[in-house]
C-alpha cells in the first residue's frame, strides 16, 4: 500500500500499522475495592486485551501519554497528546491513528487533533461503560474504529461510537440513552 499521509500503511509482513494513543477514559475504568470507586489508572490494559485475538495482523505503536478520566483533561493534557502523536507520526508516515478517550471530552480533544493534523486520518473512540464491568460496548467500539481506520482512511478526525462512525460533529452524547447518536435526523 501507500505510505502517503491518510493512507493505510501496509508493512511488508502484510500487518496494518497503526498508532493507537489510549488516554484512559471509562474505556479504562476499574472499580477499586477499598473506596468502591471507579478510577482511570495508568497502564491501563483494555484496548490491549481487546486486540489480542488480532495482533498478528496489526503493527501498533502504542502511546499512553495521559491516563485519566476526561472530565479531569485539560489543555496541557491535549498538547502531550499532540506532542507524543507527532512523534509517532514521523516514526509511521502513512498509519492511520486510533485514539481510546473518555467521552465527556472527545470531541475538544478531536478539535484540537484536526488542526495538529489535518493530513492523517484520526479516528476517535471511547465507552459510556468500562471495558472490566461490560466488555461489550468497548470492545464493539474499538474495532469499529480500527475497521474504519483500514477501510477508509481518508485525511479528517472521526468519532467511533455506538455503532456508527462519523466525521467529527457528527456525533453527540446521550447520557439518557447510554450512546451517541447523530446529530442529524438523517444522520451522517
Amino acid at each position: 500500500m501507500e505510505t502517503r499521509a491518510g493512507i493505510a500503511q501496509e508493512r511488508r509482513d502484510g500487518s496494518l500499522s497503526i498508532i493507537l494513543v489510549d488516554t484512559g477514559g471509562t474505556f479504562n475504568k476499574r472499580y477499586r475495592p477499598t473506596d468502591g470507586t471507579l478510577v482511570v489508572e495508568p497502564g491501563a490494559r483494555a484496548a490491549r486485551e481487546i486486540l489480542r485475538s488480532a495482533e498478528m495482523n496489526l503493527d501498533i505503536d502504542w502511546l499512553e501519554p495521559v491516563c485519566k478520566d476526561s472530565l479531569d483533561m485539560k489543555d496541557i493534557d491535549r498538547d502531550a497528546i499532540v506532542a507524543s502523536l507527532s512523534d509517532a507520526a514521523r516514526r509511521r508516515p502513512g498509519a492511520p491513528i486510533v485514539v481510546v478517550h473518555g467521552t465527556d471530552t472527545m470531541a475538544r480533544t478531536g478539535e484540537v487533533l484536526s488542526r495538529a493534523f489535518p493530513e492523517r486520518c484520526v479516528v476517535l473512540t471511547g465507552a459510556m461503560r468500562p471495558y472490566a464491568i461490560d466488555p461489550v460496548e468497548p470492545a464493539l467500539n474499538l474495532g469499529l474504529a480500527l475497521g474504519f481506520a483500514q477501510a477508509r482512511p481518508c485525511p479528517g478526525v472521526y468519532l467511533a461510537m455506538s455503532g456508527r462512525v462519523c466525521p467529527l460533529g457528527g456525533l453527540e452524547k446521550d447520557c439518557a440513552g447510554a450512546c451517541f447518536r447523530p446529530t442529524v435526523p438523517t444522520g451522517c
